[in-house]
């Protein structure tokens, strides 16, 4: 679905967990790729997944930390993709809290692309306030919406 967008873009991937989309959208030539996660083993995860790939230098960086606190500091510049994969209990109020952040446009643009993971079940619409659903999927118990500001 986004495969074209990735290159040559700057990638945000909060809660990254393992790296794997942000990994991925290296992999895929994007310009610069931020994980935040406050798991120590996640970022030990990330690091070592990094650790195996080449040509990546000076085009990451990784962030052990709340992926709201981040959001609050952070404003160097606007992202082009947020990939959003918090764990599935998480309470629906830092969730959005940080939509209304990336909403506002401070750290987005009217292109930018939000792609957001949960678990099957839950009820976003009270989250994702002012933004636009642009495409829904459907992955066994998670889905993923694709989202504009």
């Amino acid at each position: 679905m986004i495969g074209d967008r990735i290159f040559n873009s700057m990638v945000l991937d909060l809660f990254a967990g393992t790296g794997s989309l942000g990994i991925e959208s290296l992999s895929r030539g994007c310009k610069l790729v931020y994980f935040v996660d406050k798991s120590i083993r996640a970022v030990k995860i990330i690091e070592y997944n990094i650790g195996r790939l080449r040509n990546v230098e000076g085009r990451y960086k990784i962030i052990r930390g709340d992926a709201l606190e981040f959001l609050h500091r952070f404003n160097k510049f606007k992202w082009d993709i947020v990939f959003l994969d918090p764990p599935y209990k998480i309470n629906p109020e830092p969730m959005k809290r940080i939509f209304e952040i990336l909403a506002s446009r401070k750290i987005t643009d009217s292109d930018s692309l939000i792609v957001y993971e949960f678990f099957f079940k839950k009820d976003i619409k009270s989250e994702i306030g002012d933004l636009c659903v642009i495409k829904e999927s459907h992955f066994g118990d998670k889905n993923v919406v694709y989202l504009r500001p």
